[in-house]
């Protein structure tokens, strides 16, 4: 890998046993390193964080998965939809970015997000997802044109996670070449603002 190879976070809002989110996080996260990117991936339960609240004294875990964000040039989320909205687990962690306010791109901004919701019905998926875009944009972060609502109705899964279904599987891999399109381009204006601020005055 080089040092112009994009950093993308996947995260997963899931705390089941081997669940479809979970899998499917796994997969995506594959998918960016075999395109090229580098990754941290946080299933979920690496996101078991106390519930947030400003000036909560944070342990190592929430350190951890704060810098990764910071230093990402693109995110991917995926959560079950538990009565037609994100998971609390995934909700919760995303409340953790609050905490890169005074950082110099705060929360997610101007990197891309590619945003996926797994329901049993098409309804409950498509309403989490407009929600978790929402969430995206509030956050200064950049939804990619291409979201993905999955119904788990009839959906299988290969070994690695990916859905066997066409229809899906093309959709995944629309969105994670928009999101991995976009974070090479703020990948690259990051790398020309470092280096222009160490240039001599």
């Amino acid at each position: 890998m080089s040092s112009d190879d994009p950093h993308v976070v996947v995260l997963s809002g899931s705390l089941a046993l081997g669940s479809r989110t979970d899998r499917l996080a796994r997969w995506c996260a594959d998918e960016c390193v075999r395109r090229g990117a580098t990754i941290s991936l946080f299933p979920g339960t690496a996101l078991e964080f106390p519930f947030y609240r400003p000036g909560l004294v944070e342990g190592f875990a929430v350190r951890d998965y704060r810098a990764a964000l910071v230093r990402a040039d693109g995110v991917v989320l995926l959560s079950p939809t538990y009565h037609g909205a994100p998971s609390g687990l995934l909700k919760n962690a995303v409340d953790y970015i609050n905490g890169t306010d005074d950082e110099e791109r705060p929360y997610l901004d101007g990197r891309p997000v590619g945003c996926v919701t797994l329901a049993s019905g098409e309804q409950g998926a498509v309403a989490s997802l407009a929600t978790l875009r929402a969430i995206v944009h509030a956050l200064r972060g950049w939804p990619t044109p291409l979201g993905v609502a999955l119904s788990t109705m009839d959906m299988s899964q290969d070994a690695d996670g990916r859905p066997t279904a066409a229809p899906a599987a093309r959709q995944l891999h629309v969105m994670l070449g928009q999101v991995l399109t976009l974070a090479r381009v703020h990948r690259s204006a990051r790398t020309t603002d470092q280096v222009t601020s160490a240039a001599p005055g």
